[in-house]
């Protein structure tokens, strides 16, 4: 079958005083007000995401590269691959988490099916950086595979989520990827292959 954001610590040498003495601490008073909770979600307005398209690996801004196979672990721990020339038709890579703004719709629309002419799989974080019980329970309402792998993350250069990436199997050429917005960018993202 086939199937980082490093934080930099941030800081500020504390100024000397006259005499080579360093100047105390200043303290940062807090906020004076909270944020509003829950903040606006920028996806919610149309002139945000109305600017937002589709970007297709291998255009003039991005190099053309191709997808490497994949390694890692099904949410109940054994070990998972992905041969992406043994696959019969394009595959879907989906990129989640369990708790996301926006990933359940991506794991509601891959419940109700995969979309035609594609193989779909769900990549998820390693555990334990996303729950491994949590995946396993989405999983299990889905029919696609699941792969927790961290490196896969890292070999398609995915840094946020819903994040879809289509692949040619037998060439390995990354057809396309898309930020995930809602359902329709896999439809979108799915009615770019050639027809015929």
């Amino acid at each position: 079958m086939w199937w980082r954001r490093r934080r930099a610590t941030r800081g500020h040498a504390a100024p000397e005083a006259a005499g080579g003495d360093a100047a105390p601490p200043t303290e940062i008073p807090p906020a004076s007000a909270p944020l509003p909770d829950p903040r606006p979600n920028p996806l919610d307005d149309p002139e945000f995401t109305s600017g937002l398209r589709t970007v297709p690996s291998g255009s003039g801004t991005l190099p053309t590269w191709r997808a490497s196979d994949l390694s890692g672990s099904a949410p109940d721990g054994s070990p998972v691959s992905i041969r992406f020339d043994a696959a019969e038709r394009p595959v879907l890579l989906v990129f989640l988490s369990t708790r996301c703004d926006g990933c359940d719709l991506f794991w509601n629309g891959l419940g109700a099916g995969t979309p035609e002419g594609v193989d779909a799989i769900v990549v998820t974080k390693s555990a334990p950086g996303v729950p491994a019980e949590e995946v396993a329970r989405l999983a299990a309402a889905i029919d696609a595979p699941v792969l927790m792998s961290d490196g896969a993350w890292s070999d398609f250069r995915v840094t946020s989520y819903p994040f879809l990436v289509l692949v040619e199997p037998h060439t390995r050429r990354i057809i396309g990827e898309s930020v995930g917005f809602g359902w329709s960018d896999v439809q979108t993202l799915v009615g770019s292959l050639p027809r015929g």
